[in-house]
């Protein structure tokens, strides 16, 4: 994914200074005029280098085995219109005057993927692998494998299962205790070109950005880790590692005038992966908690006029959520949440998702320069992203449906006024495919109940068993029509 930016020239002159003091404190025997024939051989300065470039071969040979390829494939067409079998193959062809028909156009998106267990589940980017048909997963080795997708839209991170055991795997770090002027190596397949490692340091912490995307309301990253180890498209979703050859950050974006590397490039960091990466597994989806504010961290000019040093004030409550009803009011601070001290506007965000929904706990509020003491229900957060709605299930009848957004409106050619959930996917030679459903047909009910979003679709399939029949309504074009899927 690339940022639109532009470079600073003071960041362009600090590197050149950096890597100039590098060159003359650290290999001086290269100023002397007329150096003794074994000088390079006994410089310490050159043992060290040589040491140095022993870890990053290391790193390469330890981790590189368990760094993917990652190919998904998604296909599209102009409209969901269909021609009428009048029009269809007369002697010389469909009639030209009939209603267009729009050939199926195949996308395919490259990115990297870093195999976190041995069973085969890889960590990499949802927006690499999200919303795909099709995804093929090339190891080390070039095996090829088909993946299966568990996405989280939210921290733009999924999880890719394939069928193999025994594989290579790199370990998870503690990316709090990252700190800026450390190495880090990138490992992905930029530009295609699989088993790329590329080598820099991290440049800052705790990036805050956010990015419009076509499937939803935009991504937003509270806390990127920033480097300059050279990151371009393909690298999305490999792992940004530490000297220790542990995954710290997950590859995601770049800030580019062009859209090729120019030094700035952000990863997820490895503890939120950590987070997704156990929930995905466990539950299909993130359970995370939501509170309903906007939390920004003390400043220092702040401090002394709210009677504290740090923690997180509230730049905003929403009306009915479980903050507003617990009493948190704009301006508070709070400092304490469920018995762990909080920072900034970052750990209280960190804090509340990693609650489960429904929990109870007690916030530590400082309100004009006293503590109170509040006690909120952690709620959910709303379904107002891919990533917040359920998996879609497809199992029952063998499709595949997404929600209708301004993505797969324009996808699909379909109407701003049509309700319902569009298939993007219809497995061959399923009960489905034979009852005449394809993509890009709306469903509207299923068995009479209403299906708006992917949740109410699955609520209305999840009863269904071994012989069912489930009566679904479909839009296509201008028509509607009722079709019945056997459940097998």
């Amino acid at each position: 994914m690339t940022i639109p930016g532009r470079a600073r020239k003071a960041g362009l002159w600090i590197a050149v200074g950096v890597l100039a003091a590098v060159v003359a404190a650290g290999a001086p025997f290269l100023l002397k005029e007329n150096p003794p024939a074994n000088a390079q051989a006994s410089s310490p300065a050159l043992g060290a280098l040589s040491q140095l470039q022993d870890g990053f071969t290391a790193v390469a040979e330890a981790v590189e085995p368990a760094v993917v390829s990652i190919s998904a494939e998604r296909t599209s067409r102009g409209s969901s219109m269909d021609i009428p079998d009048f029009f269809r193959n007369w002697p010389f062809g469909d009639l030209p005057f009939g209603p267009p028909r729009v050939a199926p156009r195949t996308r395919t998106v490259g990115g990297s993927g870093v195999i976190v267990r041995a069973d085969g589940y890889i960590l990499t980017n949802d927006h690499v692998v999200g919303g795909a048909e099709n995804v093929t997963v090339t190891l080390f080795d070039g095996r090829e494998f088909p993946g299966k997708v568990m996405r989280d839209y939210a921290t733009d991170l999924a999880v890719v299962k394939i069928e193999a055991d025994n594989l290579p795997t790199a370990t998870l770090g503690d990316s709090s205790k990252v700190r800026p002027g450390a190495w880090a190596i990138a490992i992905g397949s930029p530009l295609g070109f699989s088993n790329t490692l590329t080598v820099g340091v991290i440049s800052a912490l705790e990036r805050e950005m956010s990015i419009p995307d076509s499937e939803g309301p935009g991504r937003y990253y509270a806390s990127l880790i920033q480097t300059d180890a050279s990151i371009n498209p393909g690298n999305s979703g490999g792992p940004l590692l530490n000297l220790q050859g542990e995954v710290i950050g997950i590859n995601v974006a770049i800030a580019s005038p062009t859209g090729g590397n120019i030094g700035l490039g952000f990863a997820i960091p490895s503890n939120t992966a950590k987070f997704v990466l156990e929930q995905l597994v466990k539950h299909g989806k993130v359970n995370r908690g939501f509170l309903g504010v906007v939390p920004v961290d003390v400043r220092p000019a702040m401090a002394k006029s709210y009677g504290v040093e740090k923690g997180a004030l509230i730049r905003s409550v929403t009306d009915g959520t479980p903050a507003a009803e617990a009493g948190i009011q704009v301006e508070d601070v709070i400092v304490e949440f469920d018995g762990k001290p909080i920072e900034s506007g970052l750990a209280l965000r960190d804090a509340v998702a990693r609650t489960a929904p429904g929990s109870k706990v007690k916030v530590v509020v400082v309100r004009g320069g006293e503590r109170k003491t509040l006690e909120v229900t952690v709620g959910s957060p709303p379904a107002t992203m891919p990533g917040n709605e359920e998996t879609p299930r497809t199992e029952e009848l063998g499709i595949s449906v997404s929600p209708l957004n301004n993505s797969t409106r324009s996808e699909y050619g379909i109407g701003q006024d049509v309700r319902g959930v569009v298939v993007t996917s219809v497995t061959p030679g399923s009960n489905a495919a034979r009852a005449g459903i394809s993509r890009g047909d709306v469903i509207q009910r299923v068995n009479g109940v209403a299906t708006n979003t992917v949740a109410d679709f699955n609520r209305a399939v999840r009863g269904l068993k071994s012989g069912d029949t489930a009566r679904i309504v479909i839009r296509r074009g201008d028509a509607q029509s009722l079709v019945e899927v056997r459940v097998p």
